[in-house]
């Protein structure tokens, strides 16, 4: 691997990460909103955060298309620079936990947004 291509890698999987971290705290950001909204908010209170909730919206989406893009150059070389370093290192258990784990908030992010989706409907 040439020294430009290790290093292109390295700042896409940088920028991975930072970019789950974004969509996780966003996620977490807007749950915690609605809820602080409570059962029954002003119409300016509900006018105000469907507007904020436009924008963390797109930016979560905005978020995952960043995750997908480098996520799949990180998928190209995970064997080689990842998992077989790991695997020397009998580091894979903790590969296998961090992306349940992750795959499992994304699950629940869903659901939340689903959830929040039709709140905001009625």
């Amino acid at each position: 691997m040439s020294q430009a291509l290790a290093i292109f890698v390295v700042i896409n999987n940088y920028v991975h990460d930072v970019a789950t971290g974004l969509v996780v705290l966003s996620a977490l950001w807007i749950g915690w909103a609605a809820h602080a909204l409570g059962p029954t908010p002003s119409p300016e209170t509900q006018a105000y955060f469907e507007r904020i909730h436009r924008r963390a919206v797109r930016f979560v989406l905005g978020g995952v298309a960043l995750i997908v893009v480098t996520g799949v150059v990180r998928a190209i070389y995970f064997m080689r620079l990842e998992y077989v370093p790991a695997l020397g290192k009998d580091l894979v258990p903790v590969l296998v936990f961090k992306h349940v784990l992750l795959f499992t908030v994304l699950g629940a992010g869903v659901y939340a947004w689903i959830r929040l989706e039709r709140r905001l409907a009625h």
